[in-house]
C-alpha cells in the first residue's frame, strides 16, 4: 500500500499510507507545531481507519496545546478549576466550595483518577460507580454527578471528543446499603435527660450547651440554626423564632454564619410554646456582646460554637446516663416524634422543621405515623358511636 495518498481533515494536507518494516500500516502526514513550524508525523494501525483516528487524536492534542489547554488533565484537576471559578464569580459559596473538594477527595480515590482523562475506559468508570453503593442515597448522587461533570467539561474542552458517561448503561447506582431509621428518645429517655440537664451544670469554665439542646428538644430547629441565632431572630411578644441562617464550614475548616439555611424552606418561623419560652428567655439573658451579635457564643474561644461541639457534649452526658448516645440530631427527632404523638398535623409538621416536602416528613417519620394506627381507629369508631 505504499505511496497511496489519502487527506486528513487538518491544516495538514496531504498524508500518505505505507507498510512500515514491521509489516504495520503506517500513515505519515504534515502538520505545524504550536510554533507554527511544518514538521512530519507517523501514525500506525491496523488499517486505514484506525490510523486516521490516531492522526485525529494527535491533530486534537495539538489544538489543545495550542489553547493553552494542558491535554493530560485528569477528572481531578479538571473539576478543582471548575470548583474554584464557581467560587470566584459567586456561583458557590464558601460551605459549597468546600463540599465540592470534599466529595471530590472521594474520587481521588478511583483507580481511574490519575490518569489522563483521555485514557480513561469505561470498565474504570463502571467500577467506581459501582463501588459507590456502600455510601448514602443522597451521597451517592453527589459523585455520580461529580463524575459525570468532570467528563462533559472534559468534552466541551475538547479533551475529549466522546463522554464515557453518556453511554446508557452508565447510571447512578441503587443503595444496597439500608436506610438508617430515625432515631428518637422514648418518654421515659427524655424525662431522664430533662432531669439530669435541668440539675447537672458542666465543671466551672467548660461551655454550657444545654439550653441549646433544650431548645432543639422543643423546637425541633437544627443545631446550626441554633448556634446561629441572633437577638433580632427573637420575637417573644409574637411568640416566634425567625430561623434566618444557619452555622456552616468553610475553608480551613473555619465555622461561620451562613445567611440563609440548609434549605430554602428552611427559612421559617417557629412558634415558641410554653414549653419553650422559658428556655429561649434565660439565653437571652444570659447572652454577653460579641462582634457577631449571636444568642449563643463561644467565649473561651472568641468564635461561633459548631454543631460537633454541642454534639459531643450531647454524647457525654446520654452516655453517663444510659441512654443511646445517637447524636443531638436525635433531639430534633425526638420533637418530631411528640407532635406527632400529640396529633400535630403532618403539613404544620412539615413547616417547623423546615422540609422542602410534606413527603419528607411522612418517609421519614412513617414508623411513628404506623404507630398511631391503632388509636385512630379506636379514635373513629368512639366517634361514630357517638353518633
Amino acid at each position: 500500500m505504499s505511496g497511496t495518498k489519502a487527506n486528513i481533515k487538518a491544516e495538514n494536507g496531504e498524508g500518505s499510507f505505507r507498510y512500515n518494516s514491521a509489516g504495520n500500516l503506517e500513515y505519515r502526514f504534515s502538520y505545524k507545531d504550536e510554533n507554527g513550524k511544518a514538521k512530519r508525523k507517523s501514525v500506525s494501525g491496523r488499517d486505514v481507519s484506525e490510523c486516521y483516528r490516531k492522526a485525529e487524536e494527535f491533530m486534537n492534542i495539538l489544538v489543545l496545546k495550542k489553547n493553552h489547554i494542558d491535554p493530560d488533565m485528569t477528572i481531578i484537576t479538571i473539576l478543582e478549576n471548575r470548583y474554584k471559578k464557581d467560587l470566584a464569580l459567586g456561583y458557590t459559596g464558601e460551605q459549597g466550595y468546600c463540599r465540592n473538594l470534599s466529595n471530590l477527595r472521594i474520587l481521588e480515590k478511583a483507580a481511574f483518577a490519575s490518569k489522563p482523562i483521555r485514557e480513561v475506559k469505561e470498565e474504570d468508570v463502571f467500577e467506581y460507580i459501582e463501588s459507590l453503593r456502600k455510601y448514602s442515597s443522597s451521597m451517592v448522587k453527589q459523585l455520580f454527578r461529580q463524575v459525570k461533570l468532570g467528563f462533559t467539561l472534559a468534552k466541551e474542552d475538547k479533551i475529549i471528543m466522546v463522554s464515557l458517561m453518556d453511554n446508557r448503561d452508565m447510571k447512578c447506582p441503587k443503595i444496597g446499603k439500608p436506610v438508617k431509621k430515625v432515631s428518637s428518645l422514648t418518654r421515659e429517655e427524655q424525662k431522664k435527660l430533662v432531669d439530669f440537664m435541668t440539675i447537672k451544670a458542666p465543671p466551672e469554665g467548660r461551655n454550657d450547651y444545654r439550653l441549646q439542646l433544650f431548645i432543639e428538644l422543643y423546637s425541633g430547629m437544627r443545631m446550626g440554626e441554633i448556634n446561629a441565632l441572633r437577638t433580632e431572630d427573637v420575637d417573644l411578644e409574637n411568640n416566634v423564632i425567625h430561623v434566618r441562617s444557619t452555622i456552616s464550614r468553610g475553608l480551613e475548616y473555619r465555622e461561620f454564619v451562613k445567611d440563609g439555611t440548609k434549605t430554602e424552606s428552611g427559612q421559617r418561623d417557629v412558634p415558641i410554646s410554653k414549653t419553650l419560652r422559658p428556655y429561649i428567655e434565660e439565653a437571652l439573658e444570659r447572652q454577653q456582646p460579641n462582634e457577631e451579635n449571636l444568642i449563643f457564643y463561644d467565649y473561651n474561644k472568641d468564635s461561633v460554637i459548631s454543631t460537633s461541639q454541642v454534639n459531643c457534649y450531647y454524647q457525654r452526658t446520654c452516655r453517663t446516663i444510659g441512654i443511646p448516645a445517637d447524636g443531638q440530631h436525635s433531639l430534633r427527632h425526638t420533637f418530631a416524634t411528640r407532635c406527632i404523638e400529640s396529633g400535630v398535623p403532618p403539613v404544620v409538621l412539615k413547616t417547623w422543621l423546615g422540609h422542602t416536602d410534606i413527603h419528607i416528613t411522612l418517609d421519614t417519620y412513617t414508623d411513628v405515623f404506623k404507630s398511631l394506627d391503632h388509636s385512630a381507629v379506636s379514635t373513629l369508631d368512639d366517634y361514630l358511636d357517638s353518633m
